[in-house]
């Protein structure tokens, strides 16, 4: 009769939770689901430790530390965020890469007589020629060129009538959000804004960047962030 009775209670329990789990944004769900692992995993430890197999007791507790903490462990081959990742913004004419790791920009041309070339091996006049085109052809394109172009040649540009670089925000799905930020889909929301938060670093207008850059970020972190 009790175990009937415990059994009556677990499976309100899973009731509930898996009704909390279908409202609850999915953030929550993943933290609370890493948790529990881990509560399982530490008792699993206490269990095993009371019929003295400590070895395995011990890698448990720590395998239930790691998930509660989401600290990486390095003999199991977890690592953080591997070197040279980097983020993609794409339009008609370009696809354009901005470095996690150096900050540095560079793109390649999709189409037109540029078609194939990096912008960095155009010289300045061929830059200047390849944004007149796409301020007609590609706006979107145009701005992001003359992003690159600003952080390339510092004020320069600017003096020799570049744009403000003012971007008007448009429509941008979730997979655009999650390459320009460069985080994987499900993200947590944690990721999402430490992504944010390094890339913004190394791409606002205080730190080289441009205006461009900023809001394409700030877009793409709000989108993600309201999922």
């Amino acid at each position: 009769m009790v175990w009937v009775f415990i059994g009556a209670i677990a499976l309100i329990g899973v009731l509930l939770l898996a009704n909390w789990a279908a409202k609850a944004d999915k953030s929550s769900v993943r933290q609370i689901a890493r948790y529990f692992g881990a509560f399982l995993l530490f008792a699993a430890a206490l269990l095993l430790a009371t019929r003295g197999a400590f070895p395995i007791a011990g890698i448990l507790v720590v395998l239930a530390i790691a998930l509660a903490s989401r600290r990486v462990i390095p003999f199991l081959g977890g690592a953080a965020k591997s070197p040279g990742q980097n983020s993609q913004v794409e339009t008609r004419y370009l696809r354009v890469t901005l470095d996690h790791d150096s900050g540095a920009i560079d793109g390649v041309i999709r189409e037109g007589g540029y078609a194939g070339k990096r912008l960095s091996d155009l010289d300045r006049v061929q830059l200047t020629d390849l944004y007149e085109i796409l301020k007609s052809d590609d706006p979107e394109g145009a701005r992001l060129l003359d992003a690159y172009m600003a952080r390339a040649y510092a004020g320069e540009w600017q003096e020799e009538g570049g744009s403000d670089g003012v971007y008007d925000s448009g429509y941008m799905t979730p997979k655009e959000a999650r390459e320009i930020l460069g985080v994987r889909s499900g993200a947590s929301a944690e990721e999402i804004k430490a992504a944010h938060r390094n890339l913004m670093k190394k791409f606002h207008p205080d730190q080289g960047g441009s205006t461009y850059f900023a809001a394409r970020l700030n877009e793409a972190k709000d989108l993600l962030l309201d999922l």
